[in-house]
């Protein structure tokens, strides 16, 4: 690429990356949580319909676990093709047929009282949900500038978090007042009916930036920064440029750089970021799996009601939202790695610390410590993945971090725990989400980067070490 074509493609990043979130893109913001609301109810209705079919149907360990896992396995796939589709098409795209696919699904599952019938479903619709799943953070990575990715994503993250109470509330509206043989069904049935986000996500959302100018659709992006601009009354720079992502620019276009390709995560420098930040997800997917999925089933075991267990189980989600959101304001000022060592090893204490108690009352005051700290970690990992890799190689890197997270912590982990449980050790399963968090905290101790204030295309770089650097003063073009 030319000097003239470089110097304007970091002239339109350097733009992108100091808006302020307000205005037009406050609306794409709005979209995407729009989004995380509908995806959250989707998937937080397998824990209600473990706990009810596996009494009404007599359910087993293995076939537990079968449900329990099914949509897992289709997330995962799910995920996977994400990245490799939406690096080549385009995160709209993606996102548009992804939501289409498992709002279908969900409402057919309640068609027939089969049990593999439900887990083809669930298993179909996972498939759609697993391709939103990266979409979110990968839009506002690209989007957002460096001084606010992370509050903006930890909102829209805890906004997820909170989600996950509508399926937990409604479910417990259903299963007191309808006999349980009707009470499972009505949960998918509404789940079905946010198919009108197609309209919106058509109308409002905008093609990543960064995506565009990776393929060459220069005059695009440019229209859409100085849209953007033009909403929020700031003037139209075609000087301004920030060293940082100008250096970054030049790496990525140069000739000598190799063709992306998606085993290039698995190799240096790439390699390291990759390890570190999918074990991170992994870890934190053990703990999500755990109040999610098998929650109301330990706390039925502890000797609460049924509805008050999958009631509790949400009410602990609604816990983690107001984390994330104390979570994204002090990462952005204390940076991501000591903020997820801390908030990993006060989890990881809250979970062993269950093991040592048996009064109801205690397990209350201890979950909700587990449920703050654990779900305040997914304000780090998820965009921890997506700052780690260059824009020919995020979306793949994302998606295939959260396919490789969810067979770890929502299909093996999710899988086993069925077990563990069924064999009435309880304690085991919360030692082995302590062990989890240990390990993700030492590699991030050891090899992570720091990305706090940096733009995306500087710590995706093949340049990005594990050394903070503090962000380079914007110059203009006559001084490159």
């Amino acid at each position: 690429m030319n000097t003239q074509l470089i110097q304007q493609e970091a002239n339109c990043l350097s733009r992108f990356d100091r808006l302020p979130v307000k205005n037009e893109m406050l609306k794409i913001i709005a979209v995407l949580a729009a989004v995380s609301v509908v995806e959250a109810f989707d998937l937080g209705l397998i824990g209600q319909t473990v706990l009810i079919l596996k009494q009404i149907w007599n359910l087993g360990p293995a076939e537990t676990g079968l449900l329990a896992t099914c949509s897992t396995i289709g997330v995962v796939i799910g995920t996977f093709a994400c990245g490799f589709l939406s690096d080549r098409f385009g995160r709209k795209r993606v996102l548009f047929w992804a939501v289409f696919i498992f709002t279908i699904f969900t409402f057919a599952g309640p068609l027939f009282d089969n049990l593999y019938w439900v887990v083809a479903l669930r298993f179909l619709s996972g498939l759609g949900s697993g391709a939103v799943f990266p979409i979110p953070y990968l839009y506002i990575s690209e989007l957002v500038g460096a001084k606010h990715r992370g509050v903006t994503f930890a909102y829209c993250n805890s906004i997820l978090v909170l989600s996950y109470v509508l399926p937990s509330s409604f479910g417990a509206w259903a299963m007191a007042n309808f006999p349980l043989e009707i009470a499972w069904k009505l949960p998918f049935l509404v789940g079905g009916l946010p198919i009108v986000m197609l309209y919106f996500i058509h109308k409002y959302m905008p093609e990543s930036p960064r995506w565009l100018l990776r393929h060459n659709r220069h005059s695009e992006a440019v229209a859409l920064v100085e849209h953007l601009e033009s909403s929020m009354n700031i003037a139209h720079d075609p000087d301004y440029v920030d060293p940082a992502i100008l250096a970054a620019v030049k790496e990525s276009r140069s000739e000598s750089k190799p063709r992306a390709h998606w085993t290039m995560l698995f190799k240096p420098p790439y390699l390291s970021r990759t390890i570190v930040s999918y074990t991170m997800f992994s870890a934190a997917l053990v703990f999500w799996y755990v109040v999610m999925v098998y929650a109301p089933t330990i706390l039925t075991a502890k000797g609460f009601q049924m509805s008050s267990s999958v009631l509790m189980g949400g009410l602990m989600m609604a816990i983690g939202a107001i984390a994330g959101m104390v979570c994204g304001h002090l990462i952005e000022k204390y940076g991501r790695k000591p903020m997820y060592i801390l908030f990993a090893l006060l989890t990881a204490a809250a979970s062993i610390g269950l093991t040592l108690v048996e009064s109801l009352e205690s397990w209350l005051v201890i979950g909700t410590i587990l449920a703050f700290c654990g779900n305040a970690l997914f304000s780090i990992c998820k965009l921890y993945i997506a700052e780690q890799y260059p824009t020919e190689l995020r979306g793949t890197g994302a998606g295939l971090g959260e396919a490789t997270s969810r067979i770890c912590g929502g299909v093996l982990a999710a899988y086993f725990i069925a077990f563990l449980i069924a064999s009435g050790n309880q304690h085991a399963v919360f030692w082995f989400l302590a062990i989890c968090y240990f390990i993700s905290t030492a590699l991030l101790a050891i090899w992570g980067q720091e990305t706090m204030g940096k733009s995306v295309d500087t710590t995706g770089s093949t340049a990005a070490t594990s050394e903070s650097a503090s962000p380079a003063s914007p110059v203009t073009a006559e001084n490159c």
